[in-house]
C-alpha cells in the first residue's frame, strides 16, 4: 500500500527566493510544514517550483528555463501574479498561505501523477489556479523561436563573395547575379584569364596588411572646477544670506522656517523605505524620486547642482502631489532600466537629504530646533560624500568635542551664524544630533590626581633612585 502522504510531499528548492525568505521558509518548513514540504537541492529535483519573482536573477531563471519545464510553482511577489500553472503567494508570506497553496498542489499532485516526475518539455498538460483554488486543464501552446529576421544584403554578403568581387573587379570580370528555382546565386563569367594571378596578388596583399589597431578609448576629461563667483552663488543658495542675531534677543516667529512640503515628504519616504526594507517612489509632477534603501542610494532624474531642482523645492505643495508607495515588480524593472541608461542620476541617500535640507531651509531652522540648546554630534559626518559649504569642517570638529548650543558654535568659531544653522538643520536630517541632555558627553580633560597608579617603569625608576 502506498502511503499518500509521503507520495505527494511538495519537493522544493530554496535557491531562488532570496535569504529573508529563505530564513522565513527555513523555519517554517522545520515547524508546520515538516509534514508537507521537503527541501531539495536543485530545481530540477523539486516537483514544485518556489520562485521570489521581486528578485531579478530567480525571475530572469523562471522565464527562461523553468518555465519550460511545466511544473506548479510557487510565485512570491509584493505585486499580484498572473501566470498558468502557479500560485501567488503575496508577501510578507504566512504560514497559513502556505498551507492552503500546500493542499491545493498535493491534491492536484495527487490526481496527475505525471506532474511528480522530473522536467518534462514535451507534456501537454498545464493547470492554472482559479478562484475556487483549483487548477483547470489546458493545452499550453507550443514555445516556438521568434522569428529571425533576415539582414540587409550589404551585411548578409559572405566575405568570400566579397573577395570575390574584390578580384573580379581588379581582373575585369563581369559578375551577373541570375537567380535560380532553388534561391542561389551563380554567376556568369565572360572571362576568367589572370584570375589566379589576381587572386594569389589579393590574398598576398591581405596577408602581408598589418591588423588594425584597436580603437584608442578616449578618456572623458574631468568638469572643470568651478570659479569663485559659481562657488558664492552656491553658498547663498545652500546657507543664505541672513544676518546674525543677539543670543539673549527673543527669537521671534519669523526666525523660524518649517520644512518644505518637498522636504517634509522626503524624510516620510526614507523612513518607510528603512522600515520595511522595500523601494519607495515619491511621485511629484515634475519628478519622480526614487528611495532605494537596500543600496543606501536615492534615483532623481533632476540634477542636485541644477537650478531646475531648487525650483522643484520651493514650488511643491500639497495640491500637486508628494504621493509614496512601495515600488512594485513592474516599477523596479522599469527602475533597472532608467539606471541603467541614467546612472548619473543615483545619488547617495545622506547626500541628497542633505542638500534637499540645506536648499530648502537656506541658513533658517524648523521650530523643533532650539539654536540656543546644548546638543551633540552622535557621530563623525561623512563629509567625503556630502557637500560643503564654508566652515563645515571647523563646525562638525567643534560639535564632536563637546555639546555646545549653535549660537556658541558661531560664536566660539568666529563664523555667521547661518553656517552653523545650516550644518544643524542638515545634520539633524541625517540624525546625527543628539538633543537629550542625559546622553550628551562633555569630553573635558580632568586634572591627574596626585594619589593616581603610576606605571611599571615609573615604580622601577622609584625603586633604583631609593624614593
Amino acid at each position: 500500500m502506498i502511503d499518500k502522504s509521503k507520495q505527494n510531499t511538495l519537493k522544493v528548492c530554496l535557491e531562488d527566493v532570496g535569504a529573508h525568505n529563505r530564513a522565513i521558509l527555513d523555519f517554517f518548513f522545520a515547524k508546520l510544514g515538516q509534514h508537507v514540504f521537503r527541501c531539495v537541492d536543485t530545481q530540477e529535483e523539486a516537483n514544485v517550483l518556489l520562485i521570489d519573482y521581486d528578485f531579478p536573477p530567480a525571475r530572469q531563471r523562471f522565464e527562461s528555463e523553468y518555465q519550460q519545464w511545466q511544473k506548479p510553482a510557487l510565485i512570491l511577489s509584493i505585486s499580484e501574479v498572473s501566470i498558468e500553472n502557479a500560485i501567488w503567494l503575496a508577501k510578507p508570506l504566512t504560514s497559513r498561505a502556505l498551507l492552503d497553496a500546500a493542499g491545493v498542489l498535493q491534491q492536484q499532485l495527487a490526481n496527475s501523477p505525471q506532474m511528480q516526475t522530473s522536467a518534462n518539455p514535451s507534456a501537454n498538460l498545464i493547470f492554472q489556479q482559479s478562484s475556487g483554488q483549483s487548477f483547470v486543464a489546458t493545452t499550453r501552446p507550443v514555445l516556438q523561436r521568434p522569428p529571425i529576421q533576415e539582414l540587409s544584403a550589404a551585411t548578409s554578403v559572405p566575405l568570400v563573395d566579397k573577395l570575390d568581387e574584390k578580384m573580379a573587379a581588379e581582373s575585369g570580370v563581369n559578375t551577373q547575379h541570375s537567380p535560380t528555382d532553388s534561391g542561389s546565386e551563380t554567376f556568369s563569367v565572360d572571362t576568367a584569364k589572370g584570375i589566379s594571378s589576381s587572386e594569389t596578388s589579393v590574398s598576398a596583399s591581405l596577408v602581408d596588411q598589418p591588423p588594425p589597431l584597436p580603437a584608442q578609448s578616449t578618456v572623458d576629461e574631468p568638469p572643470p572646477l568651478p570659479t569663485e563667483s559659481e562657488k558664492n552663488e552656491r553658498n547663498l543658495l545652500l546657507c543664505g544670506n541672513q544676518q546674525d542675531l543677539e543670543a539673549s534677543a527673543e527669537l521671534s516667529d519669523d526666525f523660524y522656517k518649517d520644512d518644505s512640503f518637498f522636504l517634509s515628504s522626503l524624510k516620510d519616504a526614507v523612513r518607510l523605505a528603512r522600515q520595511c526594507q522595500q523601494g519607495v517612489l515619491l511621485n511629484f509632477p515634475d519628478a519622480r524620486i526614487y528611495v532605494l534603501p537596500e543600496i543606501h542610494r536615492i534615483f532623481c532624474g533632476i540634477d542636485t547642482q541644477d537650478s531646475e531642482f531648487t525650483e522643484l523645492i520651493s514650488a511643491c505643495n500639497v495640491k500637486d502631489g508628494g504621493k509614496m508607495h512601495i515600488l512594485s515588480t513592474r516599477e523596479i524593472h522599469e527602475l533597472n532600466d532608467m539606471i541603467s541608461q541614467q546612472a548619473s542620476a543615483l545619488y547617495d541617500l545622506e547626500s541628497f537629504v542633505w542638500t534637499s535640507t540645506l536648499l530648502s531651509a537656506q541658513g533658517s531652522l524648523p521650530r523643533a530646533l532650539d539654536p540656543g540648546k546644548s546638543v551633540g554630534l552622535k557621530h563623525w559626518p561623512s563629509l567625503t560624500r556630502l557637500e560643503n559649504f564654508p566652515h563645515v569642517l571647523p563646525i562638525a570638529a567643534q560639535w564632536s568635542a563637546s555639546a555646545m548650543s549653535a549660537f556658541d558654535i558661531a560664536k566660539s568659531l568666529n563664523i555667521p551664524q547661518r553656517y552653523a544653522f545650516s550644518f544643524y538643520n542638515a545634520a539633524n536630517s541625517l540624525g546625527l544630533i543628539e538633543q537629550d541632555p542625559d546622553k550628551l558627553i562633555n569630553t573635558q580633560s580632568a586634572p591627574r590626581p596626585k594619589d593616581a597608579p603610576r606605571g611599571l617603569f615609573s615604580r622601577l625608576l622609584k625603586r633604583l633612585v631609593g624614593g
